[in-house]
């Protein structure tokens, strides 16, 4: 009877720490995702003949879309419709705004034996980027 009690203690316990190591990582990955797809957003959304007449314009349309690939693309293999994304680019003379805001459904093992299967992670980024450097 003892060693069905410790067994059933030491599962729980395994349950525990691979469902925090996995929340972790997960958590981790999404923000690094995030911001990498913020950057190549500001990149992606810059258009040549602009810059050639000294203009810094983002097109919101083509850095949405770069953004959006950009964290597919990292996020690829993992969590897979279990994802979304939103983007939003804000620009005032000399200084462009970035938002991001990933969300992921992330399912766990404890939560399967109380009833409840999936825990949310939200990741809410914004980085300014400045456009004349003196």
């Amino acid at each position: 009877m003892r060693a069905l009690f410790w067994l059933w203690v030491g599962f729980l316990l395994v349950c525990l720490v691979t469902d925090t190591v996995s929340y972790w990582v997960v958590r981790s990955r999404l923000g690094e995702s995030l911001e990498l797809a913020l950057d190549a957003a500001l990149v992606g959304g810059i258009e040549e003949g602009d810059l050639i007449w000294g203009k810094q314009l983002t097109r919101e349309d083509r850095a949405g879309v770069w953004a959006r690939e950009i964290f597919q693309k990292n996020m690829k293999g993992s969590l897979e419709g279990k994802l979304s994304f939103s983007f939003e680019l804000k620009q005032e003379a000399d200084q462009i705004w970035t938002e991001g805001r990933a969300k992921a459904e992330l399912p766990y093992l404890l939560g399967a034996l109380v009833g409840k299967g999936s825990r949310e992670i939200v990741i809410n980024k914004k980085m300014a980027y400045q456009g004349l450097y003196k």
